[in-house]
């Protein structure tokens, strides 16, 4: 996989015997595949049929993020053959670019959509503003329908390297075929991806700051939401805020000096390969958590979404649900 999705084979520096990169790597795709696909396809489900009790804007970007974890989880099946190969690309050059091309756009997507979602939420908290920036508002459907296109081709903008790269298999050694896998990448390339997330990050830190700030201090006058829906608002916020610091930093944060590190063991430096060597095994750990976010923002829903377990008994998502469930509680619009 290229620099903003996996890890780079560089001459002899490579540690492809590393037991993290065959074992945890695996391991994690495996559990992501397992618990994040059914349950995101749960979520979809419970947006699409039972979500209108939602407001218009928040329900399109539930929706959408949910999407995105879907289409993440199902490029795992050909990642999971390619790391049990172990390290060997059995299926056609196609498949290679669109994999990596699905993983990078699904995972940006997601960040993006895990900003909009946060400031949304801050938003319906804050209660309405006048003037220009309200009918700019993303609570409203037509910005929200605008901000969902922008978040899905900065996905794919970030997915470009994958579908330009000039060469997706290449030969390594023992005969297996590499996916993706540059040496010598430039640093400059992860540069973007990283610049992306830590705009995201820092929108829904901000988000969750004032939305703390005010729910801490007194109510005013005006139209606010009601109390139960504003703490669910912040606990939807605090839990992105989480999934962001858990997952999605670890990589972020290790990418560009990684990728630079790759750079100084491909120019023949002993002691850049042995910094190449431990950057390798901390990225694929990173890559790892990465993985994982798509299980956690299920849960998410589950805590900070009123309505959504009734949904999902009413949609037969647990084992032994019998149909609607009676009195099930609303939730305010966003």
């Amino acid at each position: 996989m290229n620099s903003s999705v996996g890890d780079l084979g560089v001459g002899g520096c490579s540690p492809w015997d590393d037991p993290a990169r065959f074992i945890v790597v695996p391991t994690a795709y495996a559990l992501a595949l397992g618990l994040g696909l059914p349950a995101n396809v749960a979520a979809l489900a419970v947006f699409v049929r039972s979500g209108r009790r939602l407001g218009q804007a928040l329900r399109l970007y539930l929706l959408n993020l949910a999407l995105a974890d879907v289409l993440f989880t199902l490029t795992l099946p050909l990642w999971l053959a390619y790391y049990l190969g172990p390290a060997h690309w059995p299926f056609p050059e196609a498949a290679c670019r669109a994999a990596g091309a699905a993983y990078c756009a699904a995972t940006y997507a997601a960040v993006a959509f895990a900003a909009l979602i946060s400031v949304c939420r801050c938003g319906a908290v804050r209660g309405p503003r006048p003037g220009v920036a309200a009918r700019l508002s993303l609570r409203r459907r037509g910005p929200a329908r605008a901000a969902c296109a922008a978040a899905w081709l900065a996905g794919l903008t970030c997915a470009a390297p994958s579908l330009a790269a000039p060469r997706a298999l290449r030969p390594g050694p023992g005969g297996a075929t590499r996916c993706l896998e540059h040496g010598g990448a430039r640093a400059g390339l992860a540069y973007a991806p990283v610049a992306f997330f830590a705009a995201a990050f820092l929108l829904v830190l901000a988000a969750y700051v004032s939305l703390a700030r005010e729910l801490s201090a007194p109510s005013g006058p005006g139209p606010v939401p009601a109390g139960p829906h504003r703490r669910a608002a912040r606990t939807m916020v605090l839990g992105l805020l989480l999934v962001f610091a858990l997952c999605l930093a670890p990589y972020h944060l290790l990418l560009a000096p990684w990728v630079a590190g790759q750079d100084g063991a491909a120019d023949g430096d002993g002691g850049g390969c042995r910094a190449a060597s431990t950057l390798d095994v901390l990225h694929t750990l990173s890559l790892a958590l990465l993985s994982l976010n798509s299980c956690l923002d299920p849960l998410i829903y589950c805590f900070s979404v009123r309505s959504f377990r009734q949904d999902c008994w009413a949609l037969g998502c647990r084992p032994g649900a019998g149909g609607p469930r009676p009195h099930a509680a609303s939730l305010a619009s966003s």
